[in-house]
Formats: C-alpha cells, sequence, structure tokens
C-alpha cells in the first residue's frame, strides 16, 4: 500500500506546532527530524556514523496520509501554515512512499528512550539495564515515547502510587501509557481507541510485555465501550478533543481520582483547565516546548 509523505521545513522553534497541525489530518505517523536530538535525547548513547549528514538545514516535519487524501490534507495545512511568522520556509514537499519500505525505514531511526523509571525499546532491539523495560512496536502510526506529550504522561505517572490501582488510558494509541502503569504496578488497565490499528498494536504491545492478563484493550468510544470507575485515567490527546471528552471523563472517575492530561498547546492550557476545574482540581502542570501536560485530581 502507497501513502503520500508530507514533508514540511520549519525551525526548532516552530516544529511542535507544525507537527500539530500536521497531527490534525495525517492519521498515518507524524515524525520531526531535528539534528538537536541527536544531542539531546539520553536514550542515545552513541551514533551512526555520517547519520548527521541526513539533517539537513532546517528542521524537517513529516505526515503520512492515504494518497487520496492529499489534496484535502495540502489545503488544510497551507491555511494553518498561513498563520505563523519566523517558522522558516515552510516549504512543502510531497512523495509517493511504498508502506514496507516506510516501515523499514523508521525502524533505523527508533531507538531505545529512558525515563528514571523504565526503558522504552522497540521489540527488535534489546537494552542492558536495571530498569523496568517496556517493549514495543508502535506500528509506526502510534506513540513512541519520544514526543513530548508522551514524555510528560510518564513523567506524570511515574510520580503515582500506582499499587492496586484501576487504570483508563483514553486514546491509548500503541498503548504505552496503560500498559506502562501495569510495569509500574497498577493492578488492571483498561485501553480504548478509536482506532482498530492502534487497538492492534496496543494488543500486541500487551502480549510481548506478558500483561495481556492484566489489559483489556477496546476499540470504539469511550462513552460505548467504559463504565464503571478508574482510579488513574489517562488522555494524552489534543486540547480540542480533551474539551469535547470533559463529561464522558468525569463519569468514569470518583473522589480522588488523579488524572493526566496532555497534548495540549500552550494556547490552550487555559481553555482546558478552566473547563476542568469544574469537577478536578489542579495538581501540577509540566512543560516542555509548546506543550503542556496536566496533573488532575477528582474532587
Amino acid at each position: 500500500m502507497n501513502f503520500s509523505e508530507i514533508a514540511i521545513y520549519t525551525t526548532s522553534e516552530m516544529a511542535e506546532v507544525v507537527a500539530y497541525f500536521l497531527s490534525e489530518v495525517c492519521m498515518d505517523g507524524v515524525s520531526i527530524f531535528d539534528i538537536k536530538d541527536l544531542y539531546d535525547n539520553p536514550g542515545w548513547d552513541y551514533k551512526e556514523e555520517g547519520i548527521e549528514n541526513s539533517y539537513g538545514s532546517e528542521v524537517t516535519v513529516k505526515g503520512y496520509c492515504n494518497t487520496e487524501d492529499t489534496s484535502r490534507v495540502l489545503d488544510f495545512l497551507r491555511s494553518r501554515l498561513a498563520e505563523l511568522h519566523n517558522a522558516g520556509s515552510l516549504r512543502i514537499e510531497v512523495t509517493t512512499v511504498d508502506g514496507n519500505a516506510w516501515v523499514d525505514k523508521w525502524k533505523e531511526t527508533f531507538r531505545p528512550i529512558e525515563t528514571d523509571k523504565l526503558v522504552i525499546c522497540p521489540e527488535w532491539q534489546t537494552v542492558q539495564t536495571d530498569k523496568k523495560v517496556f517493549l514495543m512496536d508502535s506500528g509506526v502510526a502510534f506513540g513512541t515515547g519520544q514526543h513530548e506529550t508522551t514524555s510528560m504522561c510518564l513523567e506524570l505517572l511515574e510520580q503515582l502510587d500506582l499499587r492496586k490501582k484501576r487504570v483508563l488510558d483514553v486514546g491509548c494509541g500503541s498503548g504505552i501509557l496503560g500498559l506502562c502503569a501495569l510495569l509500574c504496578g497498577a493492578e488492571r488497565a483498561e485501553l480504548v481507541d478509536i482506532d482498530s490499528q492502534a487497538t492492534d498494536v496496543a494488543v500486541h504491545n500487551a502480549q510481548i510485555n506478558g500483561l495481556s492478563d492484566r489489559a483489556v484493550v477496546k476499540t470504539g468510544n469511550l462513552t460505548d465501550k467504559t463504565s464503571g470507575v478508574f482510579d488513574i485515567v489517562f488522555a494524552n490527546l489534543t486540547a480540542d478533543i480533551l474539551e469535547l471528552l470533559y463529561k464522558d471523563i468525569s463519569k468514569v472517575v470518583k473522589k480522588g481520582t488523579q488524572v493526566i492530561l496532555s497534548g495540549i498547546l500552550d494556547t490552550k492550557l487555559q481553555g482546558v483547565t478552566e473547563l476542568y476545574k469544574q469537577k478536578f482540581k489542579l495538581v501540577q502542570t509540566k512543560a516542555k516546548g509548546e506543550w503542556r501536560a496536566v496533573l488532575l485530581a477528582a474532587k
């Protein structure tokens, strides 16, 4: 199967904003190629010889979509990019890529990622560590832990006492948050996503980590597929979706339930927090680049 690869050239400072625009219309993966990441990522203890030469003078943000959607995606992107200033050339290139070749190339760039308590490791690699290891295959299109929105969730997750807790991962993608919660001591996790490709990947990741007996993965929306209440809720989505899900998330919590929201651009943080403050107390806010994550507690 072929895909359209859309590359946008920008600056380090604006790469996350451009990636956000791409993520709104590209459902088959968004990646940022910034040479600074070679030196800033603590999980990379070596660099392949000559790898710096594969990076250009600008940051490249790439998204993938079905070929039949290309015109619609480009129209949307041009309108959103016109809003940006001091963002580099914002040049757009479109190429057609073979799906299998794309996966192989992506695997070459995925390296283990280390947090305080965990190492996120591709299932086709090995790592020597005393920390808990989460093996994963992200299916290319879903979270690997490298993006700021996911890493902030992991950092907040590691602060929580997860023992005997029931966890809900809303919009689970690859399942990284719900499944890592299990590795860190949670009793059971329910993972929900409207995309069957995502839930297939989450099921696979549960299996390769020996977590299938404690993880339930469901395809569908939160309202239709989830009932009862949870001790911990993760929702790493976008500000607009988090606002739409406010009432549904409020129905699956009890007093003291801890909720981690991420995927919030700094310009939209106030709107999200003001809405959720009706039901939740703001405990902590984290920031990385243009992105924000919050830890809330149900009143």
